[in-house]
């Protein structure tokens, strides 16, 4: 249906020769409408306006006319659509009688009191412009036939059209519990050779001058902490498997305990802070590098290790049984198993705000997640350096359920929708995770899904969950008003 400019409607609708519309009272004429349908959609960059209403009930004398035209109503402008005229008896016979000259025929033409339903109807669609995003139908009547629809009295019809975006969901990062004891450790895995049999440390032998320094220079890292105290340094050693196990034995404690006192003469630290253990026979290590390989009986040779059988009678089967295997084993696979772990274990002292920004650049395993969320909470949120400090806290505890509901969050906040999901998959069942899950779901349109999460998070206390299920209700409507 085609609009029609007020001017036009006021000078093609002003019929003389039909008396008593003056006599009407302003907006008596309006009370008799009823509304059966009134919509309002937005598609596909249109506004589509659509409206059904009941006359059946409107009385008007029989030379009695009266002009009514809808008008969408919004923030600053308003456009008027088609109107309906509707006549008393003798008004309705002069129209026809003028063979409805007078009236353009985008007009609707109605006679009350004809008995029977009287509907009028009509639909438009026109470019969406933004003054529509709050906006509202209207009926005004014209009760003296010349246009001017201003002054006139009207009726807002239907449900008002809200397509003004829905608010920012409510997002609350969560405050790690503090770390009583910040206990941390290094640790890495030395080679030092050893003579046939010997359990003597000597320095210079082989390469053991590089493998040594492996492990004083992650001692001197440590040390030269000032944010830290050492509490414990473990030299734990290994042997093969080939041989006698009482030997192996033997050997794995010898040398470990040699290669602690060895380690121990180089610091003045307390003596008690140095332990040593020992592993004989590295079985765990074995099956790890034939799992790994491609080596022939492979199947086989894990079905020995795996068995229940003692270390000296499993060495012997895979002797007897797989002798070129073993053969390649003992020349590509035992030498990494004698080897030497070591593990200095430490506390970090608690950290000021600006000391914790230095430690996350340089060793950020050293804050506490608490002191990371507090650094990350000194920035405006959303801003890159409160970013950075949720995703160096997520990086350095990448499984810490608060770390990943806060990195969450941060992604949720960037629409980075996939990012988010990963991160709240691992980020618990608190309630501040469900909800953080009902906004990733709200954001892909899973309303249902969202409804759900929501309330689970409610029930749980999280304050802002009622908030998000008026945005959520929210975004349904315009989901439902909205069709690109």
């Amino acid at each position: 249906m085609r609009l029609i400019p007020s001017f036009i409607i006021a000078s093609s609708l002003l019929l003389p020769g039909v008396a008593g519309a003056a006599k009407m009272e302003k907006g008596d004429m309006l009370d008799a409408i009823k509304v059966i349908d009134v919509t309002l959609k937005k598609r596909a960059g249109n506004m589509e306006v659509g409206y059904q209403f009941d006359l059946s009930s409107m009385k008007l004398g029989s030379n009695q006319r009266i002009i009514f035209t809808p008008v969408l109503v919004g923030e600053g402008d308003s456009i008027a659509f088609d109107p309906v005229v509707v006549n008393g008896r003798n008004a309705q016979i002069k129209y026809d009688r003028e063979k409805k000259q007078r009236v353009p025929g985008a007009a609707q033409v109605l006679q009350a009191g004809k008995g029977g339903n009287l509907v009028w109807s009509g639909t438009s669609t026109l470019p969406y412009q933004s003054w529509m995003d709050l906006s509202y139908l209207t009926i005004k009547e014209d009760l003296c036939g010349c246009g001017d629809l201003q002054d006139q009295a009207s009726l807002m019809v239907g449900v008002p059209f809200d397509n003004r975006p829905a608010p920012m969901a409510e997002i609350t990062y969560l405050q790690p519990n503090v770390e009583a004891t910040k206990a941390r450790a290094e640790e890495g895995s030395a080679f030092v050779d050893f003579m046939v049999n010997k359990t003597n440390i000597l320095p210079d032998y082989r390469q053991n001058r590089k493998e040594l320094a492996k492990i004083t220079g992650t001692i001197d890292l440590v040390k030269n902490d000032p944010l830290v105290s050492i509490t414990e340094i473990n030299i734990h050693g290994y042997a093969s498997p080939e041989g006698k196990y009482d030997a192996n034995k033997r050997l794995a404690e010898g040398r470990a305990e040699s290669l602690k006192n060895y380690v121990k003469s180089l610091y003045t630290l307390p003596d008690r802070i140095f332990t040593s253990s020992a592993t004989p026979e590295d079985w765990v290590g074995l099956r790890r590098l034939v799992e790994n390989s491609d080596i022939a009986d492979k199947t086989a040779i894990l079905e020995v290790i795996d068995s229940n059988m003692d270390p000296d009678a499993k060495d012997l089967a895979l002797r007897q049984r797989f002798p070129k295997s073993y053969a390649i084993m003992l020349k590509e696979m035992y030498p990494a198993l004698r080897h030497t772990d070591y593990t200095v274990k430490y506390v970090v002292r608690p950290l000021t705000l600006e000391e914790t920004i230095e430690v996350m650049r340089k060793n950020p395993k050293n804050a506490s997640l608490q002191e990371m969320f507090l650094v990350a909470q000194s920035y405006e949120p959303g801003s890159d350096e409160f970013n950075e400090a949720m995703a160096i806290a997520v990086s350095t505890y990448p499984d810490d359920p608060v770390a990943n509901l806060n990195a969450g969050l941060v992604a949720l906040n960037a629409d980075q929708l996939d990012k988010a999901d990963n991160y709240l998959r691992k980020a618990g069942d608190s309630g501040e995770a469900k909800q953080a899950r009902g906004i990733l779901a709200m954001k892909r349109g899973s309303f249902d899904e969202a409804q759900r999460l929501f309330e689970e998070a409610k029930a749980l206390g999280v304050a802002s969950a009622d908030f998000n299920l008026e945005v959520l209700a929210r975004k349904r409507k315009l989901a439902q008003q909205n069709e690109e």
